[in-house]
């Protein structure tokens, strides 16, 4: 895969009490990246949240000692309503910190300080692990639709075999034909008729 381009990319540096920003700022220039806003917060610490939303940037880079459960769970919040590549560097974290902060929503970590030349490395593992998750969760999402319209079909198939005295491959055709003659889906179809069948059964 290609590398990301780092050229134009909006980042939005949240610092936790390491006052690294200068530095960062110097290296986000260096690599043509731009600097949407820097937050404090250690004299905001509610701020991530409101900024995310209002400066709606394509990158966050967290720099702290080590991450907070408020920190991490703004951050979940955040992330649930709009996920985005997530960078966080920290001085220290426990395993528990760790697995705390990738369920949160953060794509990439470094520990024990940032060396300005790694950033740019770092910004491309965050936007490249970033993808690759929003990747899998499409891949999910795709297969429980197909699971869930699977299920459907084989109610559907089953209400017109007991119905109309069909086998299986005659309901499937018929909901087939069902489909192709009401320029729908099969789930859309058989769900329809399950919803027929519920209403006219005898209660």
């Amino acid at each position: 895969m290609p590398p990301f381009s780092l050229a134009g990319l909006r980042v939005l540096l949240a610092d936790a009490g390491q006052r690294r920003s200068p530095v960062i700022r110097l290296e986000l220039i260096r690599l043509r990246c731009q600097l949407v806003d820097v937050i404090d917060l250690v004299t905001d610490p509610d701020a991530l949240g409101s900024v995310l939303v209002r400066q709606a940037p394509e990158l966050l880079l967290i720099d702290c000692e080590q991450p907070t459960p408020e920190l991490l769970e703004q951050l979940g919040q955040a992330q649930a309503q709009l996920p985005r590549p997530v960078l966080l560097v920290a001085e220290q974290m426990t395993p528990a910190q760790m697995r705390a902060a990738l369920a949160a929503g953060v794509s990439a970590l470094q520990l024990a300080g940032l060396p300005p030349q790694r950033l740019g490395a770092l910004l491309q593992l965050a936007l490249a692990r970033f993808e690759h998750d929003q990747a899998l969760q499409r891949e999910l999402r795709l297969a429980q639709t197909q699971l869930a319209e699977r299920k459907l079909v084989e109610r559907a198939r089953g209400i017109l075999m007991r119905e109309q005295g069909l086998d299986e491959e005659a309901a499937f055709q018929r909901l087939r034909q069902l489909a192709m003659d009401g320029g729908q889906t099969l789930a859309a179809v058989a769900a329809r008729l399950i919803d027929a069948d519920q209403l006219l059964r005898p209660r």
